[in-house]
């Protein structure tokens, strides 16, 4: 690469080299000599150029899968006339061998060194946001053991598909509610899902499952909750949601993800969800309760569903549901 090129776009070429070209023959020819990797597992580390190109090789042998690149950003601190800083984040969502779009987002620092005529990678530190970690904070407050944090995951999320399984959900909405907080309950589920599972086989049902719990993710905000609340139905919180508006353009921004996200799957025909949904404004404080008005909402909007992909109804203050 040219030597007039800024270290933000040297990393940008980069990182779209390895991810969505990989083009691993490449990457090892800006890399220098004294390279040193940590990568985002507990034993991610390559010490020396051997390793880190040893590393490549393994994974160009065992991983066939391809990212694209969502959205990115990079700020750069020079360090002296030879010696660049690179930090930054990046969305990617990744075209795995199971047919099934799984977004994920990564951090990163990078320390290019610059000869007469190129850059050089001599560091480079990768990294997962901690969920836990407050907004303001780019690396994580605190560690945990690994063995603990895993048994903790375990016990709050849904082993299939990663969402909050359906106790922690209600949990952490009464939690929610208890504070203060307000906004939207809705309980949705696939229709004809059974007919998935009887016709493709319970693995395809699984995918399905799956690639919509990806689309949730996708979409939902930082401040919204997603549960699986067992088979294929669904829970989501939007918390601060108090206008129907606000809510039916989440649907839209659900219904264009879902939508996308099915051509991979093994179906002939698009699978359609049905959706109610309740403020927690109408006078109940459960979760319970709310998510029972949500229920009573998502039957009348299967009765009622026509073609459209995402279909839903609101629960209202007199017990009836208005499309």
């Amino acid at each position: 690469m040219d030597n007039g090129i800024s270290a933000n776009d040297f990393c940008r070429n980069i990182w779209k080299l390895y991810l969505e070209e990989r083009r691993y023959d490449l990457v090892g020819d800006y890399i220098s000599d004294r390279i040193s990797v940590i990568g985002t597992g507990a034993h991610e580390v390559e010490r020396n150029l051997d390793e880190f190109l040893g590393t490549i090789e393994q994974e160009s042998r065992e991983w066939n899968g391809r990212f694209t690149i969502q959205d990115q950003w990079y700020q750069t601190t020079e360090l002296s006339d030879k010696h660049s800083f690179v930090m930054g984040e990046l969305i990617v969502r990744e075209n795995a061998p199971d047919g099934i779009l799984y977004d994920m987002r990564f951090r990163f620092t990078v320390v290019l060194e610059r000869s007469e005529h190129e850059w050089k990678v001599l560091h480079i530190h990768q990294s997962v946001p901690d969920p836990n970690q407050t907004r303001d904070e780019f690396f994580p407050h605190h560690m945990v053991e690994q063995t603990h944090t895993q048994i903790i995951y375990n016990l709050r999320h849904d082993s299939l598909t990663g969402l909050l399984n359906r106790l922690y959900f209600k949990e952490t909405c009464e939690r929610f509610l208890a504070s203060g907080d307000s906004g939207a309950f809705l309980m949705m589920d696939l229709d004809c899902f059974k007919q998935v599972n009887d016709q493709y086989g319970h693995p395809d049902g699984d995918k399905v499952l799956i690639s919509f719990s990806e689309s949730l993710k996708a979409i939902c905000f930082s401040t919204a909750l997603a549960g699986r609340m067992g088979g294929d139905e669904f829970a989501v919180f939007l918390s601060g949601f108090n206008q129907k508006t606000e809510v039916e353009t989440f649907f839209d921004r659900l219904k264009k993800d879902w939508q996308e996200r099915q051509i991979v799957l093994p179906m002939k025909n698009p699978l359609s969800v049905s959706v109610g949904v309740v403020f927690s404004g109408t006078g109940e404080t459960s979760c319970d309760s709310l998510l029972n008005k949500a229920d009573q909402a998502l039957y009348e909007s299967k009765k009622e569903k026509g073609t459209e992909l995402i279909h839903w109804a609101f629960y209202t203050a007199d017990g009836v549901s208005s499309f």
